[in-house]
């Protein structure tokens, strides 16, 4: 039986944790299960002391016997500082962002495009733990994937095509990608036009059914106005002036 879910995509702080947490509970109340796979390296779970021991990253070992040792813990929930109930976190299960910084002396740039390369590289056992974990649950789940935002992983890097892929077709899994863009980009006509063309590469690359948000839309500034080509002053309760493929 095929499983149906969604990636959620798009810039740092356009909202990806929370749409996963409002879209789970919105799920839950309509009697629908939904659980969370963590994608994201820096979305770090933290212990009670505030380290990130956690983690399963090891500088002088990278090989997939001593991920397997590092991942036999079990999920525990209490411990991490994220608002939604997963299935399967990255930042417990295979690598988190802040030991590759820490150890390999990387920006967070560099960092999370190593952390992206490396749970590519370790997929086979994160697909088994995926794998695991669906099939002791007693009823069908809708799965929501909270993915890293930083846009060179979609503009210059294959890493997260990569992995979508093989998830698609190893767990039989239907996805759409929603890519959620901050929804002050619409006050200004050259950082909207950038956004419509992040979202189109990326949308391009990922070869996914795709639905565009423009998130936080409440706090964009109403008094604002969006100059279209012909000058004139566009309504500011339309998203973007109108934009076709937008979804407030």
């Amino acid at each position: 039986m095929p499983l149906y879910g969604q990636i959620v995509i798009g810039p740092p702080g356009s909202g990806k944790t929370t749409y996963c947490n409002g879209m789970q509970q919105y799920l839950r109340a309509i009697h629908r299960e939904c659980l969370v796979v963590n994608l994201d390296p820096a979305n770090e779970s933290f212990g009670v002391n505030g380290d990130s021991s956690s983690s399963s990253y090891n500088r002088s070992t990278e090989d997939d016997t001593d991920v397997n040792n590092d991942t036999n813990r079990e999920e525990d929930t209490d411990d991490s500082h994220l608002p939604y109930d997963t299935i399967l976190d990255v930042t417990k299960d295979i690598i988190n962002l802040e030991s590759v910084m820490t150890q390999l002396h990387l920006g967070p740039n560099g960092g999370l495009v190593y952390c992206m390369e490396y749970i590519e590289q370790h997929l086979t056992h994160l697909l088994s733990l995926l794998t695991e974990r669906l099939s002791a649950l007693d009823t069908p789940t809708y799965l929501l994937f909270d993915l890293p935002g930083q846009v060179e992983l979609y503009t210059h890097n294959t890493t997260v095509q990569n992995i979508l892929s093989r998830i698609t077709k190893e767990l039989d899994v239907r996805l759409c990608a929603v890519q959620l863009i901050d929804g002050n980009f619409v006050n200004d006509a050259s950082n909207f036009i950038g956004a419509v063309l992040l979202a189109t590469t990326t949308m391009l690359r990922l070869e996914l059914p795709a639905v565009n948000v423009l998130s936080k839309i409440d706090l964009v500034n109403r008094s604002s106005t969006f100059t279209q080509n012909d000058g004139e002053e566009g309504d500011n309760d339309e998203c973007g002036g109108g934009g076709g493929g937008w979804k407030c």
